[in-house]
């Protein structure tokens, strides 16, 4: 009797572990579905001589983002030219919206693609994009 309930209970823990691991497994293919079909991460970013704010932006491999790019003073732009990003972004804080999915893991220079003054070439920022960690079985 002793001997069968030891073999039940090892049953069991197995099973608690299978089950763990799961729903372990369910809860980022669920994040990585969502990051791929939900909606955008929306990243307010605000253009100002000689600054983009924030200037880095993380993301995952298969996230949608929504840039909304406003401008504090005068006429700017911001470009990602690997992804072949390029947007004007007018003076009197009026939203420019850039949307598109991170598809490339990688590090992308975000540049003011329109001349604002001699610190002009200083005004950068980053784009930081990594993968998704894959589930173990």
């Amino acid at each position: 009797m002793v001997l069968l309930r030891k073999k039940s209970q090892k049953h069991v823990w197995r099973l608690i572990a299978l089950t763990g691991f799961g729903v372990a497994a369910f809860i980022i293919a669920d994040i990585r579905s969502s990051a791929q079909t939900g909606e955008p991460r929306v990243i307010d970013i605000t253009a100002r001589r000689f600054a983009f704010e924030p200037a880095e932006i993380e993301a995952t491999v298969g996230e949608r983002l929504q840039l909304v790019v406003r401008s504090s003073d005068g006429v700017h732009g911001l470009e990602i030219k690997k992804l072949k990003i390029k947007k004007e972004v007018p003076r009197g804080g009026e939203p420019v919206t850039i949307d598109f999915t991170a598809t490339t893991e990688g590090t992308f220079p975000i540049l003011c693609s329109e001349y604002c003054g001699k610190g002009h070439t200083d005004m950068t920022g980053m784009l930081i994009v990594r993968s998704v960690p894959s589930a173990q079985p």
